[in-house]
């Protein structure tokens, strides 16, 4: 699995992108790699684009492995929301799985099949929602 941090933007602060077939373990470095970095802070607005990864290779065991050191994160760092782009339906299916395992709503993410439809609910959890015309 690939992925890349973009730092910056509008509504959200960090664009986390993941690409090619994801294992449990993929993830696990991705998120070591994300806490490493110097720019990671508390309070962030993520946005996590999944339109191009193939989540097949996760199962019920595979969730709890990957969530353990993401939970640990997110208790030590609370980010302030996590919209989670997942436009095909098995990962969609498999993104929806992953915010279960971390706390569902209450976790602060959401599952999306649309970017817009992410990116105006992070706006929304900023408090920066535009009245519509």
């Amino acid at each position: 699995m690939q992925f890349s941090f973009e730092f910056g933007g509008e509504p959200q602060d960090l664009l986390i992108t993941l690409s090619g077939s994801a294992t449990p373990q993929d993830l696990r470095r991705m998120n070591a790699d994300l806490i490493s970095d110097p720019r990671y802070r508390t309070g962030l607005a993520i946005l996590v684009d999944l339109s191009q990864l193939d989540a097949s290779g996760f199962d019920d065991d595979g969730f709890r492995f990957a969530t353990e050191p993401i939970a640990e994160r997110d208790w030590e760092h609370p980010p302030l929301a996590i919209a989670i782009l997942a436009p095909d339906q098995e990962t969609f299916d498999a993104a929806r799985l992953y915010a279960a395992y971390l706390g569902g709503s209450a976790s602060g993410r959401a599952v999306f099949r649309t970017r817009v439809d992410a990116i105006a609910w992070l706006r929304d959890q900023r408090g920066n929602s535009q009245p519509e015309p």
